[in-house]
């Protein structure tokens, strides 16, 4: 039925599959020296929230005809702690804080994403 390299060869494959998983996970939010948070409402710019330095905590409310999202800044985090959308998918209990990384509540059409500057964004000319 199966062989000794039969299995040594499954083994592998499987060790083979988790690697973009690990190399992508590793380079996520690298080399950012700044980041920010991204609110949009409705597909337009609500907010930009400097998140690098930030301490302590603040809450932010959002009130639209499809219904409320608060959102709570804390350190250099960012999340949905609250919203009266049906399912509630948006309220992540985990904060993000890489750039890359997003939040998105479809009812109420609302999305923070984390964006990152760094110095290589500079371009200088002479």
């Amino acid at each position: 039925m199966f062989k000794k390299l039969d299995f040594v060869i499954i083994a592998v494959l499987m060790l083979l599959s988790f690697l973009p998983e690990i190399i992508l996970g590793a380079s996520v939010g690298k080399g950012f020296n700044n980041t920010y948070a991204e609110i949009t409402v409705s597909g337009k710019l609500y907010k930009t929230i400097p998140l690098s330095e930030n301490k302590g905590e603040k809450t932010i409310e959002i009130k639209t005809k499809e219904g409320i999202n608060i959102i709570k800044i804390k350190d250099n985090k960012i999340g949905i702690i609250e919203a009266d959308c049906p399912d509630k998918v948006c309220m992540n209990p985990d904060y993000i804080e890489k750039p890359g990384q997003s939040l998105v509540c479809l009812p109420h059409k609302v999305m923070i994403q984390i964006k990152g500057t760094s110095e290589d964004d500079v371009i200088l000319s002479y």
